[in-house]
Formats: C-alpha cells, structure tokens, sequence
C-alpha cells in the first residue's frame, strides 16, 4: 500500500516590508521556527512575486535579507528585488505560519514541531508547490 501525507498550515499576516535609510524593515514576527511568504505586488496592485523561506528563528532569518553577507547567495538576489518593489511604489506583504500539521491516509494529525529543519523543509516546499499550482510567479530557484 502506498503511503501519503498531507501537510496544512495556515498563513498569518503579520505586516509589510518597508524601507528605512534604504535599508529594509520588517514588520514583528514570533522569535520562533517558522515559514514565511514574502508576496510582492506592484504600484498598481498586481501580484509580480512570491517567495516562500523557513528560518529558526524568522526575525533572525529576516535579519539576513536586511544585510546579506557575502555567501548569502538568496539573500543577495532577494535583497535588491525586494529594494526595488517598494521604491517602486509597489509592497511586499509578509506572512508567516510557525505551526504546521501532517496528516497520515488515515486521518490521523500530528502536529509537526517545526524547530526541526526537516519538518520546516517539507511546510516550506508545499507551501511553495501550492503557489506554483495556483499560477502565482514564484520566485524560489
């Protein structure tokens, strides 16, 4: 018999990404593992973006994209695109979920304990082939 799980998450709106001295500025999010979508729209509203990324902790993680260092290869493509939009006049909304359940073919749900990398990998992933299957443009490599 072939196994399957099915994982849910919900996101939660925390804010908006803006620019202080040119610098980017996150809105609060819970010091704790998490997913996070990054949904970029225009001046004129259209949605032009969607990152999906995990991060323990998310302000840490959100830390990185603020002021990447050299080796940060998704920071440092991330970092100017998300510069541009709100220069722009467009904004970059940001969600985040930092709980996650797995359900089995039976039904049963387990919580997912998303301290643990391999649980945030498998929310993050989802999360990313779900905006692919709605047709939004998502930015992930």
């Amino acid at each position: 018999m072939a196994e399957s799980v099915t994982v849910r998450w919900g996101w939660q709106r925390v804010g908006e990404l803006a620019l202080a001295e040119g610098k980017l500025r996150f809105p609060r999010v819970p010091n704790r593992a998490g997913i996070y979508r990054f949904r970029l729209t225009s001046a004129a509203g259209a949605l032009t973006g969607v990152y999906v990324g995990e991060g323990d902790p998310l302000p840490r993680r959100f830390q990185h994209y603020r002021a990447p260092g050299p080796s940060q290869r998704t920071n440092l493509r991330l970092n100017p695109i998300l510069v541009s939009t709100l220069t722009a006049g467009g904004a970059v909304g940001v969600e985040v979920t930092t709980e996650a359940l797995a359900v089995a073919a039976d039904g049963t749900a387990t919580s997912l304990d998303l301290s643990w990398k391999a649980a945030r990998v498998l929310v993050e992933r989802a999360a990313e082939v779900a905006a692919r299957m709605a047709g939004e443009p998502v930015l992930n490599l």
